[in-house]
Order: C-alpha cells, then sequence, then structure tokens
C-alpha cells in the first residue's frame, strides 16, 4: 500500500518533489518505493528525463486500478459511518494510512474463524495478528470480529470492511495481470461461479475455448448456491457469475446479460413407465414421485405457477434437492421425475440413461446469462471469458433442437 500511494502522488503531483509534499514522505523515500514497486511488477511505471515526467503504459493501468481500489476503501469509511452514525466519521485512514499487515490480517481471521488458526495459515504470530487487528479497528473505529467460545465471527462493520478490503485487493491483482499482459504474457486468473445449468457445457466450452487465446490462465470453477455465489460476486471472490439470471435482481450494483433461455423439461429413466409415450400431459405425471428445487427457486415457483395455470394440483410426493448429482442419481433410481435444464442432462439424454418426456412447457422458460458487478473492470482474460461464454451460449441454445431432431 505505501508503494502504492507512493506512484500515485507522483502521477498526481507530474514529479518526485510534488509527491512527496503530498504523502508527508522524503523524495528519497518516494524514490525508493516508486523504484521497489516497478522492480516487483518488473515494469517502468514513468518516463524521466530531466524536465518532464510521463507515465507509462503500465504506469497508466496501476494508477487507474490503484485509484479504483482506494475509491473502495473510501466507500468503506462512508459505509461505516452510515452503519453507526454515532461513531466518529473517519476520511481517507484506510486509503491513505492503513497498512498492508493491517489488511491481511482482518482477511486472514475472517477466513480462518480464529487468531490461532489464522496465525498457523497465515504465518505471522498471535501477538503480531492481534497488535494488527487493534490498529485497523482503532483506525476505523469500529469493532471487527466478535470473539466468542467457538472463534471469532465478523460484526456488521467486519462484513462492510472485508467485503471492500476484497474488492480492493482485487483491483490490484488486476493491475499486476494486465501489465503482464502488457508484457506479451497470455495469462491471468479468472474465478467463475457456475450455477448447476451452466457447469455441464456453457462454462466447459467457454473455458476451453478462452485457452486457446489464453493459454497461461489459471482459471476456477466455483460452484454454490445462488446466494452463495451472489454473495461472492459481491465480495471480489469471484469475478463472474453464470446461471439463471434474477429479475428483478435481488441487490444493487449488479449488471446482467441474458445469452439464452433456458429450455426446461420433464426428465425420468430411460426406462420410466412414461418414458416410452408419444405424448405425454402434465397431468399424467403427478401420478409419480418427483425432485424439485428447493421452495423460493426460480425453478420451482414457475413450475407451481404452470400447474395452477392448468388447474392441476402441486406434486405431494416430493425429494427437495439442489445437487444435479444426486438428482441424478436419484432419477435413475427408480420411477421419480425431475423438472430440469436441457443442458443439466445433456449427457445422460445422449447415452440413453435418462429421457426427456414429450410434455410442452411453454410457461417455465428461465433466462441464463452472466452477471457480474456493475463496477466491474474486466482484465484482458475476464473480457476474452465473458466473450467466449457469448459464443458458447450460441452453441449451447441450439443444441436442444438438434438433439430433438436426432442430430447429435
Amino acid at each position: 500500500m505505501r508503494k502504492l500511494r507512493a506512484a500515485l502522488a507522483v502521477a498526481e503531483a507530474n514529479g518526485f518533489a510534488g509527491a512527496a509534499r503530498l504523502v508527508n514522505m522524503s523524495q528519497p523515500a518516494i524514490t525508493r518505493a516508486v523504484q521497489s514497486l516497478e522492480a516487483e511488477l518488473g515494469a517502468s511505471l514513468f518516463h524521466r528525463t530531466s524536465r518532464t515526467l510521463g507515465m507509462t503504459g503500465a504506469g497508466r493501468l496501476l494508477t487507474q486500478r490503484a485509484r479504483r481500489a482506494q475509491d473502495y476503501l473510501k466507500a468503506a469509511e462512508a459505509e461505516l459511518h452510515a452503519f453507526d452514525r454515532q461513531a466518529p466519521e473517519r476520511t481517507n485512514m484506510l486509503a491513505q494510512h492503513a497498512a498492508d499487515h493491517e489488511f491481511a490480517a482482518l482477511l486472514a481471521i475472517a477466513e480462518s474463524g480464529s487468531i490461532s488458526a489464522a496465525a498457523r495459515a497465515a504465518g505471522p504470530s498471535q501477538p503480531a495478528l492481534n497488535k494488527s487487528l487493534r490498529t485497523l479497528e482503532e483506525r476505523i473505529g469500529h469493532t471487527l470480529f466478535h470473539r466468542t467460545s467457538n472463534g471469532m465471527r465478523l460484526t456488521p462493520a467486519g462484513e462492510i470492511l472485508l467485503r471492500r478490503v476484497k474488492l480492493a485487493r482485487s483491483e490490484i491483482r488486476q493491475a499486476v495481470e494486465e501489465i503482464r499482459y502488457l508484457r506479451g504474457e497470455a495469462g491471468g486468473r479468472i474465478r467463475i461461479g457456475a450455477l448447476p445449468l451452466t457447469r455441464v457445457q456453457l462454462v466447459p466450452l467457454a473455458i476451453e475455448n478462452l485457452l486457446e487465446t489464453f493459454p497461461l490462465a489459471e482459471v476456477a470453477i466455483v460452484d454454490g448456491t445462488y446466494e452463495v455465489l451472489l454473495k461472492a460476486l459481491r465480495n471480489g471472490d469471484i469475478d463472474i457469475l453464470a446461471g439463471t439470471i434474477r429479475r428483478p435482481a435481488p441487490v444493487e450494483g449488479l449488471n446482467s446479460e441474458e445469452l439464452f433461455l433456458d429450455d426446461v423439461a420433464i426428465v425420468a429413466c430411460a426406462d420410466h413407465p412414461l418414458a416410452g409415450r408419444e405424448r405425454v400431459d402434465l397431468a399424467d405425471c403427478l401420478d409419480h414421485g418427483w425432485i424439485l428445487p428447493f421452495q423460493g427457486v426460480p425453478l420451482r415457483q414457475k413450475f407451481e405457477e404452470t400447474l395452477r395455470d392448468r388447474g392441476l394440483s402441486a406434486p405431494q410426493n416430493v425429494i427437495e434437492a439442489d445437487s444435479i448429482v444426486a438428482v441424478r442419481s436419484l432419477l435413475m433410481r427408480g420411477s421419480r421425475l425431475a423438472i430440469l435444464s436441457r443442458h443439466q442432462v445433456h449427457y445422460e439424454v445422449i447415452w440413453g440413461v435418462l429421457k426427456i418426456l414429450p410434455v410442452d412447457l411453454p410457461d417455465v422458460m428461465r433466462p441464463v446469462g452472466t452477471t457480474v458487478r456493475a463496477d466491474f473492470s474486466p482484465t484482458p482474460a475476464a473480457a476474452a471469458l465473458l466473450d467466449a461464454l457469448r459464443a458458447a451460449a450460441l452453441v449451447v441454445s441450439a443444441q436442444p433442437a438438434r438433439l430433438s431432431a436426432g442430430i447429435l
């Protein structure tokens, strides 16, 4: 953080002498900090001549991301003040004065659940972590953890700060990746949250395409429920969320792009009593057991709305499951039915172990696409993955029709 502040000050003051006055550091200290940062990045940040100072391409990338990181920390202070107006308002204490070890302590303790576990995982001693945490709490005027017999749990203030610190650190990581890309390295780190119906085809196909142009990219596919992945997206733990788009969005600050409408179907085991029929009515299906998403999940809601619209009662013999692995296993073991995206059972249908029943469900279509934070500024690799998802969607969305025609 100290080195980044020095580089930002040089950029804002257009010189090292002016930067020293801005951040209350000596000019030699400013120079050393910038030189150390350049050595770490493997790139020059400024063009130096006897009379002028200008930023390089790497310098522009870094300062842009560093300003965004500082904005997140300033936003944390504003949110903390709005959360508790009785506490003294702090301005620029985080962006201008907090140290790396303070943020590292917050992240390590939040991740590990206790100071002792954080010390084992992160390396610093327990007294050092305690001291860093106390310094950070004093700096912002808020307690960040509830200390309990079972460990340490974030306070509401701690949740606010943790989210903003993660986003700030993500900006710095992305700055490093962009500078490496500027040097010709086709890499980067991307974490994509994949909801169930995108894990089988859309996301794997998009990643395969991405790696053709970014062979050194480190890609992680994170699964979970919508609520878990949404929190990870807002915290900066994942970059992109792929899956069903919720409308309206449950929280502000999100941008969603629809890629295709999901083709929902009723699925059965290949030897199910209804699997051999050329025509099946929805009413015929209600005499059998079901596997459905949990109450409140949009697909479950739309399915039950369709039943009501047709004057039918909701199934009574229901197993609730959010794991596609469990749903497949239950389908193949008995006479139950499930309502699923065709994309989730694409290969099982091709292999002949599951069957899509010929039931018309036009009212249960769902928009599928990507969701990112509204303030998300993608790295070249992340932008390429978004493009790859758009291209993969064209392939995947055409497959149900092709499968019905016997082409696949």
